[in-house]
């Protein structure tokens, strides 16, 4: 017979961790559900607002060219926002493992199973099995192997608690005896497996590992392909609005400085990127996206900025931020282990003056 090991303790642990990540698994394919319905309604919404919008005839003819550019910029969001289903493919369900995870319960029995054939003729001693049959002792084990602080009596004494369990799984006609056992022969006993035993522990817990390695592979996949659609299907719409709402701001500005007639008018009209972006925003806070929007003068930031350009401002300082191009998006709950989680930086043009001392020097020369 061979001593018990670690293998129980493994096994449970294996367990712990696989319905743990199972329920992962299970609230992303829930999430995706939502999010086909959240998608639909959004895209609903969004060509409604622009079906709405038309060009008044009083408009003069300037204007009327100046906002048929602006409708047609947000008739290709319109275009975009029609493709969404397309590109999340509700039908393509999350898949799930393959290979069936092995309970430890299902283990205890069978090993038990295997004993009560020749339990009349062998003399009772404490059934290890009972180990792998009490799903408290999961709690307990998983606890101990994230408790580095313990001492090593505590972690005796934990063990010890284990093997008291021992006699649970003993056929019913033998339960008699092991209740005579005295306190000085359980504290003797070792609870111990034969070889088979042994490797039909060490089976279960590699084909427990595979599996717990097919559903983490799993959620990865889902993780991915949230991400995916988040930067590639939804974040291309608001940098549509944005920068169309760039222009529409610049259109505003030029009629204001002219006092012209109609730019109450032509303001009312341009309230469409606003509402619309707000639609955008609603989706992505729905699922924890969070639109990340730099300031101008913001110090650069490697790791949440892209720099697309540099610009000499002697107003500001080396690395600070001129403009900001393109909104970042940031996951705000975990993802890929990061409890934040920045799907793409944002985009922007940073201030690179020449040195002091270099346009000084240059002053003196003359040609």
């Amino acid at each position: 017979m061979i001593e018990k090991t670690g293998l129980v303790k493994e096994l449970l642990v294996l367990q712990q961790e696989y319905e743990g990540r199972q329920k992962e698994l299970e609230k992303w394919k829930a999430e995706f559900d939502r999010l086909s319905q959240e998608t639909e309604q959004f895209m609903f919404s969004f060509h409604e607002k622009y079906e709405q919008m038309t060009i008044d005839e009083e408009f003069t003819d300037e204007l009327k060219e100046k906002l048929e550019n602006r409708l047609e910029g947000i008739r290709l969001s319109d275009k975009s926002v029609s493709r969404l289903i397309r590109r999340l493919n509700p039908e393509k369900e999350i898949e799930t493992a393959t290979s069936e995870f092995i309970l430890s319960e299902n283990i205890g029995k069978q090993i038990n199973e295997n004993r009560q054939v020749d339990s009349e003729t062998e003399e009772v001693v404490p059934d290890p099995t009972s180990d792998l049959q009490n799903q408290d002792d999961v709690e307990m084990i998983a606890g101990e192997n994230h408790s580095d602080s313990l001492e090593g009596d505590e972690n005796n004494t934990q063990e010890d608690d284990i093997q008291n369990q021992l006699s649970e799984g003993v056929s019913t006609e033998k339960e008699a005896e092991v209740t005579e056992e005295t306190e000085e022969t359980k504290e003797t006993v070792n609870p111990t497996y034969s070889e088979s035993e042994t490797a039909l522990l060490k089976e279960a817990i590699h084909s427990n590992q595979n599996v717990l390695q097919e559903v983490n592979e799993r959620i990865e996949a889902a993780e991915k392909r949230f991400v995916t659609f988040m930067e590639k299907g939804i974040a291309p719409i608001i940098d549509g609005l944005y920068s169309g709402s760039n222009y529409a701001n610049d259109l505003l500005v030029e009629l204001e400085q002219q006092n012209h007639e109609q730019f109450s008018k032509v303001k009312e009209w341009l309230t469409i990127y606003p509402r619309l972006m707000k639609d955008v925003e609603g989706l992505f806070n729905e699922f924890h996206v969070e639109l990340y929007i730099p300031q101008p003068q913001d110090t650069f930031d490697e790791y949440k900025h892209e720099p697309i350009g540099v610009v000499e401002d002697e107003e500001l300082e080396d690395e600070q931020i001129k403009e900001v191009v393109r909104y970042g998006l940031i996951y705000q709950k975990e993802l890929f282990n990061q409890s934040h989680f920045l799907i793409r930086p944002a985009q922007v043009i940073v201030v690179k003056n020449k040195s002091k001392d270099l346009v000084e020097e240059n002053r003196g020369n003359v040609e």
